[in-house]
């Protein structure tokens, strides 16, 4: 009997500890050492498997392993819940008005992504702003011969050969004042785009990803990115693969006091867009569309495009 009590307690040990170390890294204010991202990006699913946990814990009187899954649970509802809280207002903003922005984010996986579909969804989302990481030459004239110069006929693009370097953002009104980050790994393009009166800045983003041995490559990307766009004072939205969730420190650090994820603040739930298109279900929000945080958002989806590991994230964003 001992034995098996042992044994018992052994196991829900053994279950146990990942879950926790999560909770842990969650709670650190910084996830650039170790595997510190890769923890942190299983956040929401770590809520999911420390309340069944918790209850057996508990039941089978095990009081410390209890006390810990309870503390690390309310961390994780109170990190997980408000993406399930919706706005004062819920109802969809609509992309014909003059003050608002429909936004599309798409990773096109070195250019594999079906020119097609990512055409298809512009026109039928009615997009304005088209940002596609992992362009490729090849994938940019796809594009074209799809039709997208007739939806959205302005771009910058920095395409990049056999590359996930590459960049490009589309729109269907002009773009002015065409600029590239400069001190990251990928090309993040951005210009300015007139939304009824105002000027926005829109940025296509994409980061290195964090590779166990490349994790100071992704922090520095995301540092870049965070000291450019807060030194400027134009209104912005940023769109792309950040390769972070929410629950990475770097990207709140991103976001500031001055941004806001539009999945977070549409409170529909987490938008897991990666991976896709495999045996393993989309299981992280690494897609994200950023605005300012005067700036609504509403309708925020994310949808299957055949071709990459990545699905599209759209959204619309009210500007005036």
């Amino acid at each position: 009997m001992r034995f098996v009590h042992g044994f018992i307690s052994f196991v829900l040990w053994i279950i146990a500890i990942p879950l926790l170390l999560v909770g842990l890294a969650r709670a650190l204010p910084f996830d650039n050492l170790l595997s510190l991202p890769q923890l942190v990006a299983f956040t929401p699913w770590a809520t999911l498997a420390t309340l069944p946990l918790l209850i057996v814990a508990l039941f089978s009187r095990r009081w410390v392993l209890t006390l810990l899954l309870a503390a690390a649970l309310a961390g994780f509802v109170y990190w997980t819940a408000p993406f399930f809280v919706p706005p004062e207002t819920s109802t969809a903003a609509d992309p014909a008005d003059a003050g608002t922005l429909r936004v599309m984010t798409v990773n096109a996986l070195y250019g594999q992504a079906d020119a097609e579909i990512v055409v298809d969804l512009v026109e039928s989302q009615h997009v304005e702003v088209l940002a596609v990481q992992e362009l490729t030459p090849a994938f940019e004239e796809a594009l074209a011969d799809a039709g997208l110069g007739d939806l959205l006929g302005h771009s910058f693009t920095v395409p990049a050969e056999d590359s996930p370097a590459g960049s490009g953002l589309w729109s269907s009104t002009p773009l002015t004042e065409e600029d590239q980050l400069s001190g990251t790994s990928f090309a993040m393009p951005s210009a300015l785009v007139a939304v009824g009166g105002t000027s926005v800045r829109v940025t296509v983003v994409h980061p290195h990803p964090p590779m166990p041995t490349e994790i100071a490559t992704w922090r520095t990307d995301l540092v870049e990115l965070t000291e450019q766009v807060h030194s400027d004072e134009t209104p912005q939205i940023m769109a792309g693969d950040f390769n972070a969730t929410y629950d990475h420190a770097s990207f709140r650090d991103l976001l500031g006091s001055r941004f806001s994820d539009a999945t977070r603040e549409w409170g529909a739930g987490p938008a897991v867009t990666w991976p896709e298109g495999s045996p393993v279900p989309a299981l992280f929000a690494l897609d994200h569309v950023v605005v300012e945080n005067d700036m609504p958002v509403s309708d925020v989806v994310s949808m299957q495009v055949p071709g990459t590991d990545h699905r599209a994230l759209v959204a619309t964003v009210v500007v005036e």
